[in-house]
C-alpha cells in the first residue's frame, strides 16, 4: 500500500531541502518527506573540492545530519531514487517498488555531469567526474598520480587544484575554447587564471579540445589536437545538464534549454507538481532570456518558493544572474557575474580596468548602469558590484561631490567612491575606455 504524503520532495540538495523546511514553516501541521537517491543526508557540494583535497572530513560536509531532519519534522527516505511518476494518480514509485502517495509533489532533481562517452577512451577505468560524495570517494581510492582535467569551468579548476593539494605530480588543465571559463571572463581576466593557477603547479592549455583517451585496461594518456599528455586520471568538468528524465516521462512541460519549464510560483505544467533548483529553467536577470544559472543561491531561494507555495502560501522568485566564484589557493579569489567585453560587442560600453599588488579588477558599464564585473586576487568592493547588477539600477559617479550626498543609501556611495577609484586608475590615470 502507497504511503500517503502531503508534500513529497524528491530530491536532497540545497533546493530540495528549502523547499521542505520553507513546508515546514508555511504549514507545520503537513507531512513533508525528502526522496532521495544518494544514502547521504544534505551535504555541501560547493564543498566537495576541498573533500577531496583533504582540507575538509565528511563531517565538514555535511549540512544537515539524521537528526536535524528528525528535529525539523522532516521525513525522509533515501538510497532509493524516484522511478516513476504517476500525476493523474499522484503517486511515486520509487527504483524498490516503494510508493508513495502525495497532496502536493517538488521536484528538486537536480543535474548530471556531462560524460563524453562516445570519445574513444571515456570508458576506460580512471575516467571521473566531481558531482556527488560518491564520486569524490571513488577518485581519492583510485591509485593515480598524474591527472588531466578537461574543462575550466569552478568544478574543473576546483577540482585541478584539489587533485594538486592531495599529493598529485603531474595535474593539466585543457580548455578547448580560446581561454579558459570564456562564458564568464574576458581574455584578459582568463591570463591572470591561468597564472595564478600555473603559481600552483598546475599546467594549462587552452584553444585545445581532447580527441582521445588513451590506454589498454586503464587511462594511460589525453591526446588533443596539439600533443599527447601522459596521465593515469581525467576529470571531466565540461558542463553540468539538467535532471529531467523523471519529469519529462510523467508528461511535464521542459523550457527551450531542456530545464523544466516553470512559472514564478515554481508550478510546473501539471497541477499540484513544483520544481526548483538545478533542474528548472528560468529567467536570467540580467537579459530577461531563459537560463539554466545551476548555482548554490538560486537553488535554495527557488526551493524555499516552491515549498512555501506548495504548503500554501505565497512566494515568487525573481529570476537569477549567472555567478563564478571560487578560489585559487587561499589568497587568490575568483569572481565574475554578469556581462562580458565579448557579450557587448557591437554596443557602446565603458570598461573600467585596474591592476595592483596582485589584485585585478575588470567592470563594464552601459551608460549608466554596471553590467558585469571579474575580479582576481580581490573581493574589494564585490559586494557593491553584485547589488548593482541585481538591481539593474543607475549609477551615479558624482554623487560623492553633490551637497545631498548624505540623502542616498550607504550603497550607492559606496559603489560611486568605488567606480570613481578604478575609473581614475584606467588606463594609467586615463579616461575609462569607450567601446563599441
Amino acid at each position: 500500500m502507497a504511503r500517503k504524503i502531503d508534500v513529497l520532495v524528491i530530491g536532497n540538495g540545497p533546493a530540495g531541502n528549502n523547499a521542505a523546511q520553507a513546508v515546514r514553516r508555511t504549514a507545520p501541521d503537513l507531512s513533508v518527506l525528502i526522496l532521495g537517491e544518494e544514502a547521504h543526508p544534505e551535504y555541501s557540494a560547493p564543498a566537495l573540492a576541498d573533500y577531496l583535497a583533504g582540507e575538509l572530513d565528511l563531517a565538514g560536509v555535511t549540512v544537515n545530519s539524521f537528526a536535524d531532519y528528525a528535529r525539523r519534522g522532516i521525513q525522509l527516505h533515501l538510497g532509493d531514487g524516484a522511478a516513476a511518476i504517476d500525476p493523474a494518480a499522484k503517486l511515486v514509485t520509487t527504483e524498490s517498488g516503494e510508493q508513495f502517495q502525495y497532496g502536493k509533489l517538488i521536484l528538486a532533481t537536480g543535474s548530471f555531469a556531462v560524460r563524453l562517452r562516445r570519445m574513444p577512451g571515456t570508458n576506460l577505468p580512471g575516467n571521473f567526474v566531481m558531482r556527488t560524495l560518491d564520486d569524490v570517494d571513488a577518485i581519492a581510492a583510485y591509485p593515480a598520480k598524474q591527472a588531466v582535467v578537461v574543462g575550466s569551468g569552478a568544478i574543473g579548476l576546483e577540482g585541478a587544484l584539489a587533485l594538486k593539494q592531495r599529493g598529485y605530480e603531474q595535474v593539466t588543465v585543457v580548455e578547448a575554447l580560446e581561454w579558459l571559463s570564456m562564458k564568464s571572463f574576458d581574455k584578459p581576466t582568463s591570463d591572470r587564471v591561468a597564472a595564478a593557477l600555473h603559481r600552483h603547479g598546475i599546467q594549462v592549455y587552452a584553444g585545445e579540445g581532447v580527441q582521445q583517451v588513451e590506454g589498454d585496461t586503464r587511462v594511460r594518456a589525453v591526446r588533443t589536437a596539439k600533443r599527447t599528455i601522459p596521465c593515469d586520471l581525467v576529470l571531466w568538468g565540461v558542463g553540468m545538464r539538467p535532471q529531467n528524465t523523471l519529469a519529462q516521462q510523467a508528461g511535464i512541460a521542459l523550457g527551450e534549454l531542456g530545464g523544466i519549464r516553470v512559472d514564478d510560483r515554481m508550478q510546473t505544467s501539471l497541477p499540484d507538481i513544483y520544481a526548483c533548483g538545478d533542474c528548472v529553467e528560468t529567467t536570467d536577470r540580467l537579459t530577461g532570456k531563459p537560463a539554466m544559472n545551476m548555482f548554490w543561491e538560486p537553488a535554495a531561494r527557488s526551493g524555499q518558493v516552491a515549498g512555501t507555495n506548495a504548503a500554501g502560501g505565497q512566494a515568487e522568485f525573481n529570476g537569477s544572474v549567472a555567478l563564478f566564484l571560487t578560489y585559487i589557493g587561499d589568497d587568490c579569489p575568483v569572481v565574475a557575474v554578469g556581462r562580458t567585453e565579448q557579450d557587448l560587442q557591437g554596443s557602446d560600453y565603458q570598461l573600467l580596468e585596474d591592476e595592483h599588488h596582485g589584485a585585478y579588477r575588470r567592470v563594464l558599464l552601459q551608460g549608466d548602469r554596471v553590467v558585469g564585473a571579474q575580479l582576481v586576487g580581490t573581493l574589494e568592493g564585490f559586494n557593491l558590484l553584485l547589488d548593482q547588477i541585481q538591481k539593474q539600477a543607475p549609477a551615479d559617479l558624482l554623487l560623492p561631490e553633490r551637497q545631498e550626498a548624505g540623502r542616498f543609501p550607504a550603497l550607492q556611495l559606496g559603489l560611486a567612491v568605488y567606480l570613481q577609484q578604478l575609473q581614475s586608475r584606467t588606463g594609467r590615470g586615463g579616461p575609462a575606455t569607450l567601446r563599441k
